[in-house]
């Protein structure tokens, strides 16, 4: 058996930090804590901080119980359940948090795509974390809802959805419960400005991901909007799936056969509105409790790997449009670095999500664009080379968008200027031989993007500069008598930094360096079957700070499968 097919055989294939405010807080927000580790913990832990909420009772609505035919996931379909708002808080709230707890039984089961979605629109996308034969692991997580709280001040159908395969081999069953919780604004905690329409691109009306598949099926949809749109946005999540799992280590398709799936190791989403190009969304190299070697994620899940970030993309320049009346399609596609790629079932499930903000005082809002759009498109350099077993692969790609438009609204004329600019770089040595297969990728991928602002008031100013790194190598050796062992280290880190500075107010700044180490040796007899793991270690840490003071410092600690430290605040004045 080759390295390579071990390794696709092993890492079986599946089926935050909030983005910048749309508005600053009007008051100092609430602190930020995370939750109790304890020492030796072996199911799941991460650095991640909770949802910061301010010091107020919430209305609760319970969404489902773990108890529940909704919350028991031993099938491969959607649950349905119905969402009603809470008849004790009707608003406006301060703040909406998604809560869900999850949990696994202990046995054999990979990891799985977890989502939940009102009324067609996303409200939490995720994995699950894979169990032991001894370790039945049970995780938490949460998601700051308020951008969608227009979506949810109405009844709706929900949908939970985790496929999963349930039966006397795969006999891991998951379980979960979610809830939102409604905090109502206060004197102290004012109700924030939030979008006042919420929109899916997807066409289910509870609500579910759409498969792109790579370099062919985009995602689309058509949709009429109010005719006072003044600022737009668009939440994107691409999930890689299938063929795609493990994108970054992807080679040209002549030698697909040697690294397992073609394209290149380079992955983007584009965007456009009507077959204009509009902007476009990284795509996160997310790796999921069982890719590559399962020991490396127990207790330690990668960076993002149970509860996913959306890419936000400001379509403001593009509102005037938006508002004429008429029907827009919207789409979606993901795009490699071969024009001669042959897709091979490689996808990414995706959702996305359309945040509008209204002109209350206008009921059809007028404007145009100024200037034409600029976009330099995406044109990858791949370059592959080889010497006997080694091959030498490089792909390289840079893209500029930028759009200038403008509105005529109730309060005055409001100008909008949107850049983005990537760069991105994936150096990948493959090693093929009969004894060894490895793989040493080097991916930096950065996106720096900023908005101005120009209205009645003066000008605005917000910037965010994202960048997501990966540096992995995975190593498999046939040994002569027939044994082998399988060895990988990784590094993920997520860096975001925003800036903003609205016409007439304080500056206001925050930053994430969210950084996951980890390491494992696998060992196999001659029958290929595991005998044991040798050197597993993890650490995970997370750094926020934001002008308002606050900073939140959390770095854990694992060896042979459980949590050996966990350290608050060191990384704090």
């Amino acid at each position: 058996m080759s390295a390579k097919r071990l390794l696709i055989r092993r890492c079986a294939p599946l089926l935050t930090a909030a983005a910048l405010p749309l508005i600053a807080a009007a008051a100092a927000p609430p602190p930020i804590v995370g939750p109790t580790i304890n020492i030796g913990e072996m199911g799941v832990a991460t650095a991640e901080p909770l949802v910061p909420v301010p010091p107020t009772t919430p209305c609760v609505v319970q969404l489902y119980t773990a108890d529940s035919p909704t919350g028991t996931f031993d099938d491969y379909s959607a649950h349905p359940f119905t969402y009603t708002p809470p008849a004790a808080c009707p608003g406006p709230w301060n703040k909406v948090v998604f809560k869900a707890d999850y949990n696994v039984t202990a046995g054999r089961q990979f990891d799985r795509t977890a989502s939940v979605w009102i009324g067609g629109v996303n409200i939490y996308f995720g994995t699950t974390q894979e169990p032991r034969a001894i370790e039945s692991p049970s995780w938490h997580v949460e998601r700051d809802v308020t951008d969608l709280s227009n979506a949810l001040t109405a009844s709706a159908p929900g949908n939970a959805v985790l496929y999963n395969i349930y039966d006397s081999t795969y006999n891991g069953s998951i379980t979960g419960s979610a809830e939102l919780d409604f905090y109502p604004a206060t004197a102290d905690y004012p109700a924030p400005k939030v979008p006042d329409q919420v929109f899916s691109l997807g066409s289910d009306p509870a609500g579910n991901t759409v498969s792109i598949y790579t370099d062919q099926t985009p995602m689309t949809a058509t949709l009429t909007l109010p005719t006072n749109v003044e600022r737009a946005y668009l939440d994107v999540i691409p999930e890689a799936q299938s063929g795609d799992e493990f994108w970054y280590s992807c080679g040209p398709d002549s030698i697909a056969s040697i690294t397992g799936c073609g394209g290149t190791g380079f992955r983007e989403a584009e965007i456009s509105i009507d077959g204009q190009s509009v902007g476009f969304v990284p795509i996160s190299p997310w790796i999921y409790t069982g890719g590559i070697d399962p020991y490396l994620w127990r207790p330690v899940p990668g960076v993002q790997t149970l509860n996913f970030e959306p890419f936000r993309v400001d379509l403001t320049p593009f509102a005037a449009m938006l508002s004429n009346g008429q029907p827009h399609t919207f789409s979606i596609s993901v795009t490699t670095g071969d024009p001669t790629f042959q897709n091979n079932s490689q996808r990414f499930d995706t959702a996305a999500t359309l945040l509008l903000f209204d002109d209350a005082g206008s009921s059809q809002i007028t404007g145009g664009m100024l200037g034409a759009v600029s976009d330099t498109g995406v044109h990858p350099v791949s370059t592959l080379s080889n010497n006997g077993d080694v091959y030498d692969m490089n792909v390289t790609a840079r893209h500029n968008f930028n759009a200038r438009g403008y509105v005529n609204t109730s309060h005055g004329r409001v100008t909008t200027a949107v850049a983005e600019s990537a760069s991105f770089g994936n150096h990948d040595i493959t090693t093929n031989s009969s004894t060894t297969y490895e793989q040493s990728i080097n991916l930096a991928s950065n996106v720096v993007s900023t908005s101005t602002t120009i209205d009645s008031s003066g000008t605005s100013n917000r910037s965010r500069n994202w960048s997501f790194p990966l540096a992995l190598d995975y190593k498999f050796v046939s040994n002569p008598d027939g044994s082998a062992y399988q060895t990988t280290t990784a590094d993920q880190r997520h860096d975001v930094h925003d800036n903003a500075s609205p016409a007439g107010k304080p500056r206001y700044f925050n930053s994430l360096d969210y950084h996951d180490q980890t390491a494992d040796t696998l060992q196999f007899d001659s029958s290929g079957n595991l005998t044991g793991t040798r050197g597993q270690k993890a650490t995970q840490s997370y750094l926020y700070k934001d002008s308002y003071a606050r900073c939140y410092s959390r770095t854990v600690n694992a060896a042979a499968g459980a949590v050996t430290a966990v350290t608050d605040g060191a990384n704090c004045p």
